[in-house]
């Protein structure tokens, strides 16, 4: 379809919303405008039928949110019952920012403890802080995500600026542990 600025993320929204889990993906952008984005999701019914009616339902609702007759709420997926299995699990989340992996694109490397939402989460974020995903690898590992993200500003260049890859870096950390609101408050 059009490339959309928030494509991903809805698409990931979607999935999240029709309690769909990501377990992988790849996303490219061309050069003519367009997205081919391919998802593999976990299965959650035993019935073929049951599996293309909740694809329909995923498609109708990439739909509706891009014609802005939905929402996605921003805490989406927090009380997903798929949640409440990692709960044992700790690892800790790790975000690289690189200009060396690519000749056009800053290359965003996160991996972690995977979760219903995160790519949705992690996706937002990254258009909030306005960068363009040329591409993207998305896997899952058992309870690990790790994800790769092909950037560049909104005029098409690296992120260069050490500050702002910073600002990139502690952003996405966010996602895996979000401040307290108070924090949120304090820090601006």
């Amino acid at each position: 379809m059009a490339d959309h600025p928030r494509l991903l993320s809805l698409i990931a929204g979607a999935c999240t919303m029709q309690d769909a889990s990501i377990i992988g993906a790849q996303i490219f952008s061309t050069h003519d405008g367009r997205a081919i984005d391919t998802f593999r999701l976990r299965r959650s019914f035993t019935s073929d039928e049951d599996e293309k009616v909740r694809a329909t339902r995923i498609i109708d609702t990439v739909r509706q949110l891009l014609q802005g007759k939905r929402t996605i709420l921003i805490d989406l997926g927090k009380e997903s019952r798929h949640n409440k299995r990692l709960k044992p699990f700790a690892l800790p989340a790790r975000v690289s920012v690189s200009n060396a992996l690519s000749e056009k694109f800053t290359v965003i490397e996160v991996s972690g403890l995977d979760r219903m939402g995160l790519l949705h989460a992690m996706t937002r974020e990254i258009s909030d802080l306005n960068l363009t995903i040329g591409s993207a690898h998305i896997g899952t590992y058992g309870e690990k995500a790790v994800d790769v993200f092909y950037v560049t500003d909104l005029t098409g260049q690296k992120i260069m600026s050490k500050p702002r890859q910073r600002k990139i870096h502690d952003a996405l950390m966010n996602v895996f542990h979000p401040k307290s609101a108070e924090q949120k408050v304090v820090n601006g």
